[in-house]
């Protein structure tokens, strides 16, 4: 630590590209995740279950019933896990607000859009839409529209910190 010439010492700045962030390990209940690494393992296996579900589903229920199922099952796991991913300096311990997605409002904005040009497609092509269209546009729009509230309402809290 460096003194500066009237003897006070110059505050670290947490945001230094210099140095490393160091996460705190995964925690399993309530589940916690912080890592980015972790955010991706957690993620490809959310992915690779629901396929495994729809799979196994597929073999006993009619198509339609299947996607309702699985892209049920997808917009709950998406909500949960945003819910329990964790930014850079954020509280771990405490539960987030009930419309809380992100850390941040960007990543909401971004996700946001994704999900609400995905819940579009259908409408501006008709080669996309099949047996199940209305079911993932409805989830997607869903899925947007919550990306879309959380990062809204986090902006508001930036520019108007609560006491």
């Amino acid at each position: 630590m460096a003194r500066r010439p009237d003897g006070l010492v110059a505050p670290e700045s947490l945001d230094d590209a210099s140095t490393k962030k160091v996460y705190r390990p995964l925690q399993w209940w309530p589940l916690r995740v912080m890592n980015p690494w972790h955010k991706f393992a957690v993620l490809v296996a959310q992915n690779a279950s629901i396929w495994l579900i729809s799979l196994a589903l597929g073999r006993f229920v009619p198509e339609v019933v299947n996607l309702v199922i699985t892209q049920t099952l997808t917009a709950v796991t998406i909500i949960a896990v945003a819910r329990s991913f964790r930014g850079w300096g954020e509280p771990v311990a405490p539960p987030r607000a009930w419309w809380r997605l992100s850390a941040r409002p960007l990543i909401g904005w971004w996700l946001g859009a994704l999900y609400l040009l995905s819940a579009s497609s259908p409408l501006f092509d008709s080669d996309s839409r099949n047996d199940g269209w209305v079911i993932l546009s409805v989830e997607f729009a869903f899925l947007g529209l919550a990306f879309l509230n959380s990062s809204i309402r986090l902006t508001a809290q930036r520019r108007r910190p609560q006491a």
